[in-house]
């Protein structure tokens, strides 16, 4: 005890830089931690060992030194003949896991003969409309042995994803035995839901999440059928801690949602299959600590508010993503550093596969070479670094330890103020949620503008004249006729009276308040697009007298 406090003596003399220093999430930190930081932290109970309750250090006793966490790139460009071949050179670079980037007009619901999709087509991703456009984009590539993320908002989560089932029967591939995840989640569409839905309340949307978490208990056991995208919701602007509390507070809100159905579901038979999207923002201890913390706030609530039995309800599975928000379009090049100290906390973080944004992605959709420097920069990290030989490695840091307290006890003190306003559901509906996104958001631009959060290349260390050429991606000019071709050839050969009766039935199951995702699959086996499923619910969802803005009802 003499010697820690001679340490903290020293350390208060000496002259500091700033008057005094916060995390990115504004946590006060000191100069220097030690143990009398830590003095409560009980071993077994707060941290155990990796794959032991209550998970802090890792779901999985041997993590790294058992498997490589999954280099997950997200890709999508144009149509799905060029999305396939730039899979095609991914996997052949070495990723280990797909995921699907849509187009606006996709994760918006609109096919592209539809006036509202006329400047969204090809605009962000890939345009997928049908079963055809899934089956050329995995043609050739192996979705029996490499997993896929169906990427989209919960408007889309069922056709998209039924989408990608219908692909694995056409193969042969048993349903049971089929691996992936789909986003889909009610995280982000909190932050996002109005703008690409159009009209249709959240609530509604919200159902559509939980049908397709519903069904694939039973009939897709391994699939993921929802990720809860933290993600979305920190680049809208929340903190580290926000992002947490959020994250979880939505799960909760689709647990209990099923649980209410009183269907035959028990919290060991769907919460397993849960799974988790956070971002790697650039606060790089805050971020791993975030992470630890993530882990250890969803063993507790699993297992003391719902008595969970099976270890994996208890186990949070995440996928992470370096920030898109941080990249800059001033000195791009610099995108490539902030991208590796990311991607290196999500691993440090314990995260189970990653995606490793594209230097470029603050300039256009990614260019090959881009996305190729992403996935190397993963690579170097887990073959050159030795950063995987070890499990959590910054377990036991008196500061890390003391940072990831805090930043579970500010996430519980958010999570808290959601349930007083109602819960996810309720709190994202009256605009709450909302507004605190927005405060924050304001809150650190204000920081950026003012100077007191430094940018390399934008408010420090700029460059009058940048010399260095940069290439960009550009979007086929010509995607949308093209898209608009390839749908009126699909009309024309498929059998439109067997769509129709798929399509009442799906019409008559929505009313009902029947699961969805039987009509939706035998829709889209037939062929149904994406806009003419949408359309249904947009019949019975949408609000009479709603203008629906942009999205709303669709006209051919």
């Amino acid at each position: 005890m003499e010697n820690i406090t001679q340490d903290i003596a020293a350390a208060k003399r000496g002259h500091e830089r700033k008057e005094s220093f916060v995390t990115t999430s504004g946590i006060p930190i000191k100069r220097i931690y030690t143990p009398e930081d830590v003095a409560d932290l009980d071993y077994p109970a707060d941290l155990g060992s990796p794959g032991e309750e209550p998970h802090t250090r890792g779901i999985y006793p041997t993590m790294y030194r058992g498997k490589l966490w999954t280099i997950r790139q997200f890709g999508g460009l144009n149509s799905a003949t060029a999305t396939n071949e730039r899979f095609k050179m991914l996997y052949q670079s070495g990723i280990t896991g797909f995921a699907i980037a849509m187009d606006n007009a996709s994760l918006m619901g609109f096919d592209p003969d539809m006036p509202q999709a006329e400047l969204e087509v090809g605009v962000g991703g890939v345009s997928i409309f049908s079963l055809r456009g899934m089956e050329k984009m995995f043609d050739g590539l192996p979705i029996d042995k490499i997993s896929t993320a169906v990427i989209q908002t919960m408007w889309t989560t069922c056709p998209h994803t039924a989408m990608y089932f219908a692909l694995a029967e056409k193969r042969g591939i048993d349903l049971r035995e089929l691996d992936g995840t789909t986003e889909g989640d009610p995280t982000s569409a909190a932050c996002i839901w109005g703008s690409l839905a159009g009209g249709v309340p959240f609530r509604d949307l919200f159902r559509l999440c939980c049908d397709l978490v519903e069904w694939c208990a039973t009939n897709v056991p391994k699939w993921h059928p929802v990720s809860f995208t933290s993600y979305n919701y920190r680049e809208s602007g929340v903190n580290a801690y926000q992002e947490i509390g959020g994250l979880i507070a939505s799960a909760i809100a689709v647990i209990e949602e099923i649980l209410r159905r009183d269907r035959g579901l028990g919290v060991d038979d769907f919460v397993p299959h849960l799974t988790f999207h956070l971002a790697a923002h650039n606060d790089f201890f805050e971020e791993i600590a975030k992470m630890r913390a993530a882990r250890r706030m969803w063993h507790r609530i699993i297992k003391e508010r719902y008595k969970a039995k099976d270890p994996r309800s208890m186990s949070l599975r995440f996928h992470v993503q370096t920030s898109g928000s941080t990249l800059t379009y001033q000195q791009p090049i610099n995108n490539a550093i902030r991208v590796a100290y990311q991607a290196l906390a999500a691993a440090l973080g314990g995260a189970q596969s990653i995606h490793a944004c594209s230097y470029d992605e603050a300039l256009s959709i990614p260019t090959e070479e881009a996305v190729l420097l992403s996935v190397r920069t993963q690579q170097i990290a887990q073959y050159e670094t030795n950063i995987a030989n070890t499990i959590d490695p910054l377990g036991g840091s008196y500061y890390v330890e003391w940072l990831t307290s805090e930043v579970e006890k500010r996430a519980m003190e958010f999570l808290q103020e959601i349930e007083e306003h109602g819960g996810w559901v309720k709190a994202a509906e009256s605009g709450w949620l909302g507004m605190e996104t927005e405060k924050e958001a304001v809150k650190y631009e204000a920081e950026v503008r003012s100077g007191e959060r430094n940018v390399v290349g934008v408010n420090c260390f700029q460059m009058g004249e940048e010399s260095f050429k940069h290439s960009f991606f550009r979007r086929d000019p010509q995607i949308l006729e093209k898209q608009k071709a390839r749908i009126a050839s699909l009309r024309q050969e498929r059998d439109n009276r067997k769509v129709e009766e798929a399509l009442y039935e799906l019409e008559d199951a929505t009313r009902r308040g029947e699961n969805v995702m039987p009509a939706v699959m035998k829709a889209v086996r037939e062929y149904a697009t994406l806009g003419e499923i949408c359309d249904v619910w947009r019949r019975i969802f949408i609000p009479v007298g709603s203008k629906g803005g942009l999205l709303g009802a669709s006209t051919r």
